[in-house]
C-alpha cells in the first residue's frame, strides 16, 4: 500500500475517532464547527469521509495536514491541537493512526 493510501485511511480513521471519543465535547460552538467542516468534507453527503474526500483536505498533497489546511475546512483548532501529538503544526500519518486512543 503506498503512503498516500495509508495516509488517507489513517485520516478517515482519525476523523471518525474524533466523533466517538467521549471526552471531546466542546459545547455548542465547537459542535457547530464540527458539523460545518464535516459537511464540507463529506462531498457526497453519505455521512462518511471517503479517501478522496479526505485527500481534498491535504491540498498541497504533502502527506500531512497543516493547521492552515485544517482551518480551511473549518476543523476547530482544538481538534487539530488534540490530533497534533508532537505539536509540530502538522497532523502526520502516524498521528492520524494513533488519534483517539
Amino acid at each position: 500500500m503506498n503512503t498516500t493510501k495509508v495516509l488517507i485511511v489513517g485520516a478517515v480513521l482519525a476523523i471518525g475517532a474524533y466523533f466517538v471519543v467521549s471526552g471531546m465535547k466542546g459545547g455548542p460552538a465547537e459542535d457547530k464547527a464540527k458539523s460545518e467542516w464535516f459537511s464540507k468534507a463529506d462531498a457526497n453527503k453519505d455521512g462518511k469521509l471517503a479517501p478522496e474526500e479526505v485527500k481534498a483536505i491535504d491540498t498541497d498533497n504533502d502527506g500531512k495536514i497543516s493547521r492552515d489546511e485544517a482551518k480551511a475546512y473549518g476543523i476547530p483548532a482544538s481538534v487539530f491541537d488534540k490530533m497534533d501529538d508532537n505539536k509540530d503544526g502538522f497532523i502526520s500519518q502516524d498521528e492520524m493512526k494513533t488519534y483517539g486512543g
